[in-house]
């Protein structure tokens, strides 16, 4: 929802628009906080986007590009596009090298080279350097400009570097290294101030480095960040020299990045749906995922049908089998979201695997048996009182043990199940919220159909006539 202020500056930004109004259109937008812009760019038809970032990139490309990078994710491409090549890499001149990288790797090889072509040398070469690390990974992510020093600097010495500086994007520490660039210490610019002046770095930096490699998951970048509490993280290359960090706002997109992408995944989808949601596209993102599942169910069916004798003499049972697959459904859905998400925060880890494991099927067998007891009193009630079973006493509690029985049974199998399931797609180095889902929902309906009408065949075959 837009607020009533965005509303405001909104129709202020189409009036000058349509007056030519630039000077004051300019001056507008910088009262504008760049995350505030989005609401407002979203509401803007594709001509006046056009002609705003047109303005901005002639007239002020900083503010232009603080804009770009806060704009959703599929939209920046889009605009570069728009834009044209000589007005994109003015834009793109403006923004974090890191940022630059980001939207030149979302467009087309020839549309990314005749913009970098556009670029002045000296921006085009770090946004290069950037290109080269492949996609999500720290490398592509990180920021090179980070302020290091050599260790033999004094204090005195790295306060007036640091005041010299024009402009420092990570700003949060200072990476200590040596004559050969490598990354040896950290410290916290509070320290700079607590310490005496002719003190010199590394007598006070911290040598305990937490650190990833250019070629690291930025997945993993973002747990180790996020585990230690880091406001930025130095990324070295693989000889150990200081190649740039990543702060703290890129580990909070990636963060969302992959929360977003991994929620896509387990429904079956995908953000280029979200992105370009035409029907055809949604149509073959989703059909290969239902269709495990539509087997899952056929494989259920047959199941039913070929022990559907069973139910001749107790026909009340096909009452209870939405609850026993439904339940049990959702009890392995549960246990593969715990699983998946102690994957992807890092609490779930090699060697950690059998106890987790062991930890689900405890929790599986309580519910199991918690729920399987319920059953067995409100399946007693049912079968009793409404006369189900013609088949006496006997009938009934048979009845209603087998139901409860099935139910405790199904819910332990596909607890375990849902616990099995993502941690041997990350063994095998998969993603494991592609295939969960579907995997564990069509398992569990076999399984529990097979449960319910084999103890049912074992334990009620004297009472069919």
């Amino acid at each position: 929802m837009i607020e009533r202020r965005q509303v405001i500056v909104l129709e202020s930004v189409r009036r000058f628009l349509r007056r030519s109004a630039h000077t004051h259109l300019v001056n507008l937008l910088a009262k504008v906080r760049p995350p505030d812009f989005g609401p407002i760019y979203e509401k803007l038809s594709e001509r006046e986007r056009v002609a705003l970032f047109r303005l901005l990139a002639t007239r002020d490309p900083e503010l232009g590009a603080g804009f770009l990078v806060e704009l959703p994710h599929e939209s920046g491409p889009d605009l570069l596009r728009l834009l044209g090549p000589e007005a994109a890499a003015h834009l793109l001149e403006k923004c974090a090298e890191d940022d630059a990288a980001d939207l030149l790797a979302r467009l087309d090889e020839d549309e990314s080279r005749q913009v970098l072509d556009g670029m002045r040398p000296e921006e085009k070469a770090g946004v290069e350097k950037l290109l080269i690390y492949a996609d999500e990974t720290a490398g592509r992510i990180m920021t090179p400009d980070v302020f290091s020093l050599h260790e033999e600097t004094t204090i005195e010495k790295a306060t007036a570097a640091l005041r010299a500086r024009e402009s420092v994007e990570i700003a949060f520490y200072l990476y200590v290294v040596d004559d050969r660039k490598h990354l040896v210490g950290v410290i916290s610019l509070r320290e700079l101030l607590l310490n005496p002046a002719d003190t010199k770095l590394k007598e006070i930096m911290n040598a305990d480095l937490i650190t990833v490699r250019t070629d690291a998951d930025q997945e993993e970048v973002a747990r180790i960040a996020s585990k230690y509490d880091l406001l930025a993280i130095p990324v070295v290359d693989e000889q150990g020299r200081l190649a740039g960090a990543v702060s703290i706002d890129d580990v909070i997109d990636v963060l969302r990045e992959e929360a977003t992408e991994d929620i896509l995944r387990m429904a079956g989808t995908s953000e280029e749906e979200r992105i370009q949601p035409s029907i055809g596209k949604s149509v073959r993102t989703r059909a290969p995922w239902l269709a495990a599942t539509f087997l899952g169910g056929l494989a259920a069916a047959v199941i039913i049908y070929r022990l559907s004798g069973i139910l001749a003499g107790f026909v009340g049972l096909a009452a209870f089998f939405p609850i026993i697959l439904g339940t049990s459904g959702s009890a392995g859905n549960q246990s593969a979201t715990v699983i998946m998400r102690g994957l992807a925060t890092g609490r779930i880890r090699e060697g950690m695997y059998l106890s987790t494991l062991a930890r689900e099927a405890g929790v599986g067998a309580l519910l199991g048996l918690a729920y399987g007891v319920l059953l067995v009193l409100g399946s007693s009630l049912i079968v009793g009182f409404e006369g189900i079973s013609t088949q006496g006493a006997g009938g009934v509690v048979r009845v209603a043990v087998v139901i409860g029985l099935s139910l405790a049974l199904s819910i332990a199998f596909a607890t375990v199940l849902g616990s099995v399931v993502p941690l041997v797609l990350q063994r095998l180095k998969l993603d494991p919220a592609t295939s969960t889902s579907p995997l564990v929902t069509s398992a569990v309906d076999v399984m529990a159909s097979l449960i319910f009408l084999g103890l049912a065949s074992l334990a009620l075959a004297r009472f069919v006539p």
